[in-house]
């Protein structure tokens, strides 16, 4: 049970962080048509910005443990999905560049699809903006989703590992093997001093 609650709590949090983010991207409001080369300015700056912020979390959850990699990921995969919802809603503001795309739920739906690699072709760019914006996304999605495979692969590897029968936790063969040589060098004074108290 004291394993169990602290899992219970990070999750529970990180439900709720993923929720808190969700709300401020339906609540933040999308700028109105601007200037195609304003609109490429912002997202290119943006995305950059993403980027690197993927990076750095990825480089800190790679020294961290296993269930705040998971958590650091699925915070991260929230991210980068809200960032480019935001910026097709603002794209799509834009005349003929986006099809059947008019709203925030729209544009969330069109990035789960995207991502899930399940697209239906109902919501699609029509544009070469739009276009170059989901080619961007695309690019994302591949690098993140192969460094979240790998984690996440990893942590239930070493969770398999640690409830497999008769499998020792790391470093126990080598403590082990030296309490019994220690045991076998007890043994072997032990015989030594009682031949040499031994009647000639």
């Amino acid at each position: 049970m004291s394993v169990l609650q602290p899992q219970t709590r990070s999750a529970v949090g990180t439900i709720a962080l993923v929720a808190a983010a969700t709300a401020v991207y339906y609540v933040l409001p999308v700028p109105g048509p601007m200037r195609e080369s304003s609109w490429a300015v912002m997202f290119f700056l943006g995305a950059t910005v993403l980027g690197a912020l993927i990076l750095t979390a990825i480089r800190r959850l790679l020294r961290a443990g296993e269930n705040a990699r998971v958590r650091g990921l699925i915070l991260l995969l929230t991210l980068t999905v809200l960032f480019f919802s935001w910026s097709d809603e603002s794209v799509a503001a834009l005349p003929h560049e986006f099809a059947e795309l008019t709203n925030k739920t729209d544009s969330l739906y069109f990035n789960i699809s995207t991502l899930a690699t399940v697209g239906f072709g109902d919501v699609h760019p029509v544009g070469q903006l739009a276009r170059a914006a989901v080619t961007v996304q695309i690019v994302f999605n591949l690098v993140f989703l192969g460094a979240a495979v790998s984690l996440i692969t990893g942590f239930f590897r070493t969770r398999a590992r640690g409830h497999v029968p008769g499998t020792q936790p790391h470093g126990s063969g080598v403590q082990g093997a030296q309490h019994g040589s220690e045991q076998a060098g007890t043994r072997q004074a032990g015989t030594g001093s009682s031949a040499g108290s031994a009647p000639g």
